[in-house]
């Protein structure tokens, strides 16, 4: 007997009729160590997955993430590069088969999986198919689930997204700009631009992601308040009132200099992505850098921080 769970994002375009044009996708079977099921489930979409499902099996636990057909990361050692840069476990993650699997109708088959979200207290995140010209008092959120993560349906940027809804209640001032560092699917950028942030700046790596990025802001009409750069072409030449970033702890911690020198001093830095167990850890790593904490969220094993960027004390002495 198994058991599983899907839990499912897509990345599909469509040609000029209107049909899609995604044909093929790739399912990779690994077997895992239950302790490093959540971290691996958010690796895989981090890497490009379209969905994960977790399964039960005799022989022990199972994950099928699903791939786009041009997926640009390597597959085969994608289990590797967790092990490696991630668990430290050599064990942790196994490679069980790696399978290329033909869908006629890949759009369809995933689109049920993405409905309508309520996070926080006024936050609503919507696929771009559903209606939304009906009343409501939600601030909606339109994401067309791609290869940037972020749709709201995993709880480290659920957390994100509540963290930003509670700093955003608070100040008397919206902020003129954020920095949206490792942005993904833009989410968080455009949370902030309609919660009162005039605009951000939202940075990644991938270009898939700041494709989806552009994608995104169209969908809420953010065209001219957001701007997707690639963050390593670009040299930023002022700090930000606000920084935000939904990232592991490993990528947290090797940008940690980077985010903490974007802040203005007396700013504000978010961040998710961040197993309970790992928060004194990432504590000490900005401490060190003069942030100290000072907001916490933490729901079912994981966690999202605010910061506060210490303003410098010039003590003076008579001589």
């Amino acid at each position: 007997m198994t058991a599983s769970k899907l839990t499912g994002k897509t990345s599909l375009s469509e040609d000029s009729s209107g049909s899609p044009q995604q044909k093929y996708y790739w399912s990779l079977r690994c077997r895992i160590k239950l302790e490093w099921e959540e971290l691996w489930d958010w690796f895989c979409f981090e890497h490009g997955a379209l969905g994960t499902e977790q399964r039960v099996t005799e022989n022990g636990n199972e994950t099928l993430a699903y791939f786009p057909e041009k997926n640009s990361k390597p597959l085969q050692t994608l289990h590797h590069d967790f092990n490696t840069s991630i668990s430290g476990d050599a064990g942790g993650v196994q490679l069980l088969e790696l399978v290329q699997c033909e869908e006629e109708d890949w759009q369809s088959n995933w689109k049920p999986f993405f409905k309508p979200v309520r996070i926080g207290r006024n936050l609503q995140v919507m696929p771009p198919w559903f209606n939304s010209n009906e009343t409501s008092s939600l601030t909606r959120i339109v994401i067309d689930p791609g290869r940037g993560f972020g749709t709201g349906y995993h709880l480290s940027t659920s957390l994100a997204l509540e963290l930003l809804e509670t700093f955003f209640e608070i100040p008397p001032e919206k902020p003129p700009w954020l920095l949206d560092f490792g942005t993904g699917s833009g989410i968080l950028s455009i949370a902030a631009c309609l919660l009162g942030c005039d605009k951000s700046i939202a940075l990644d790596l991938d270009d898939g992601a700041l494709t989806d990025v552009v994608r995104n802001a169209q969908l809420n009409k953010m065209e001219n308040r957001i701007f997707p750069l690639r963050a390593d072409q670009v040299c930023l030449s002022k700090a930000f009132p606000v920084v935000i970033s939904n990232m592991l702890l490993s990528e947290l911690q090797k940008s940690s200099v980077e985010l903490a020198s974007s802040l203005t001093y007396g700013g504000s830095l978010l961040c998710s992505g961040i197993l309970e167990e790992q928060t004194p850890e990432l504590e000490m790593t900005f401490r060190d850098l003069g942030l100290a904490p000072y907001r916490r969220l933490k729901r079912d094993g994981w966690s999202a921080l605010e910061f506060k960027k210490q303003v410098l004390k010039i003590s003076t002495s008579n001589s």
